[in-house]
């Protein structure tokens, strides 16, 4: 896929010296680390941040699937159904609840780091360590590992493609390109926007093959348009994979599609639907409420990622200069997905995912080359230091990000924030530039329990009526799943002014509706509003006496 065995000598002269055995050790004790502290950062109190209103939706789909043993993929709606079918596993083990559907995107983020491993050939004993670190700590890949939604596991399966198909054309051995079939199926099956990523691929294939080629020819002095040809040529024969492992491959790749989009074999429209939802995504996403400029992502990744922002950009130079194929490759993956996103009007923050994986990689790759510029203790010792600052200043900030602002809003945390305010960077000053996205509010959480507590007072509890007037509700029917007597109906009950003519004692109700119920005997609100989101109150409404329809029989 990427390079042939004609050209791996070349390859090799290009890679540092063999390094000394401690340092393979010390190698694999920091890359075990960069796990542990990756697992850490993911599964440390999981369930602090409220479900944003996408994980609702996510979760109403995971419940239907559960409960109902029922799921249809939408293509006008909704993204792939992996995420789901891998979920139903840890909902069997471990019940409905935030944990078990939060524990899969944790799994594919700390997998995403697991991998790492596999490209130790290219990374290096230094970059290595460094790179599975820079994904360890990113406050974007924590951030979303710890989110139920799709984009954690797309990213763990575009990093697999990468992986089995690279490590395919250096060894020829089946298992690898098994590897890169199987992510790409799984990738298909995650999101819509795969096609983008695959178109990415190839783009960036052919942009390393073509560098690679005529650099190496210009060195030999043997730089013609012939011998580019030629040599391209001859390439992509060596690395094509043989008809039988090929065929195996596409066979693998569609099965996994297949299975997945056609609800495992029940609903065979779904498999045309997911070509169908291309289209759809391609109209309808051009216009809405999340455009946003071109630099978008630069300026979350100037305010969030600054170490990766900048490891990034010396490592850009770094290949350009004198970076093998897989390099080339991999710069142009980093910068193809970093400029497609932001060519798209249509930008929400966890599409970041996509190139911050390759951004940690090419991190790593400039810490091996800068490690070994030089021989010298004192070089060494000083890159060792500043690497360690680096991935400590991202320690700080994803903490910062995942554990105490997590429902910040106005996205404050981040490099150098004063600084940024008193330059009026706009990342700085407009607060959608960040990774909390129109989150739920944690006094949701409290209104959760207050809603709790009242209806335990009723006789029938879990089975209490609950009517919710309010329009925009999400993720509450995630948080009232036990309660089966529940009314989304989005409208208020009756004429403003008069008492509500519904037989459900609780009513949740939009902060613009308190007027509907003010002075209505039988009926008590909440103390107080509580926010679920920006712009939005919630507020509850309780009926003093237990009409005699909520009373079981006895």
């Amino acid at each position: 896929m990427f390079e042939g065995k004609t050209i791996q000598a070349t390859e090799r002269s290009a890679e540092p010296p063999a390094e000394a055995p401690i340092e393979k050790y010390i190698c694999i004790a920091v890359f075990v680390l960069a796990l542990i502290v990756g697992a850490w950062f993911r599964f440390s109190d999981i369930s602090l941040r409220p479900f944003h209103h996408d994980e609702g939706v996510n979760g109403h789909f995971m419940l239907n699937l559960v409960r109902n043993n029922l799921y249809r993929y939408d293509p006008t709606n909704y993204h792939g159904p992996s995420l789901y079918y891998f979920t139903l596993v840890a909902v069997r083990v471990f019940g409905e609840s935030d944990f078990a559907l939060r524990l899969t995107p944790v799994l594919f983020g700390i997998l995403t780091v697991a991998m790492v491993w596999l490209l130790r050939r290219q990374l290096g004993t230094i970059g290595t360590p460094v790179a599975a670190f820079c994904m360890a700590l990113s406050p974007c890949l924590v951030f979303y590992s710890r989110y139920f939604i799709h984009e954690m596991s797309f990213g763990c399966f575009s990093l697999g493609m990468v992986v089995g198909f690279w490590r395919y054309a250096e060894d020829k051995k089946f298992y690898w390109l098994a590897l890169g079939a199987v992510s790409t199926g799984l990738l298909l099956t995650t999101k819509e926007t795969s096609v983008i990523t695959v178109a990415v691929f190839l783009v960036a294939i052919i942009c390393a093959a073509i560098w690679d080629t005529v650099k190496k020819l210009f060195q030999q002095r043997r730089l013609t348009p012939a011998t580019v040809v030629k040599e391209l040529r001859n390439d992509t024969v060596s690395v094509l994979p043989s008809l039988d492992h090929a065929m195996a491959a596409t066979i693998i790749a569609v099965f996994i599609h297949v299975f997945f989009y056609s609800s495992l074999f029940d609903h065979w429209g779904g498999v045309m639907d997911f070509f169908r939802s291309i289209a759809h995504w391609t109209k309808e996403r051009s216009s809405n409420d999340h455009v946003k400029i071109f630099w978008y992502y630069v300026g979350i990744l100037l305010k969030l990622e600054l170490p990766l922002l900048i490891g990034a950009l010396l490592a850009g130079v770094l290949i350009i200069w004198r970076g093998n194929r897989f390099w080339l490759f991999t710069g142009a993956w980093t910068f193809g997905m970093t400029l497609a996103y932001s060519k798209i009007p249509y930008k929400t923050p966890w599409l970041m995912i996509s190139f911050v994986v390759p951004m940690a990689l090419v991190c790593g790759y400039a810490a091996e080359r800068l490690y070994r510029l030089s021989s010298k203790l004192t070089w060494q010792i000083l890159c060792v230091v500043v690497f360690v600052a680096s991935l400590a200043a991202c320690w700080q900030i994803s903490r910062k990000v995942n554990f105490e602002k997590y429902d910040d809003n106005g996205n404050e945390a981040g490099y150098f924030v004063e600084r940024g305010k008193k330059l009026e960077f706009k990342p700085y000053l407009d607060g959608t530039f960040g990774y909390v996205y129109a989150h739920t509010d944690r006094e949701f959480l409290d209104l959760i329990r207050l809603l709790e507590r009242e209806a335990d007072k009723f006789p029938t509890k879990k089975k209490t009526g609950i009517y919710v007037a309010s329009p925009e509700h999400w993720p509450l029917p995630w948080y009232l799943r036990d309660y089966s007597s529940t009314d989304y109906s989005g409208r208020w009950p009756g004429e403003p002014g008069t008492a509500p003519s519904i037989s459900q004692p609780i009513i949740l109700a939009h902060g613009n509706q308190q007027a509907n119920l003010n002075g209505i005997a039988g009926w008590r609100a909440s103390s107080r509003t509580y926010k679920l989101r920006p712009g939005v109150e919630l507020l509850l409404f309780v009926r003093d006496e237990v009409p005699a329809s909520t009373v079981p029989p006895q």
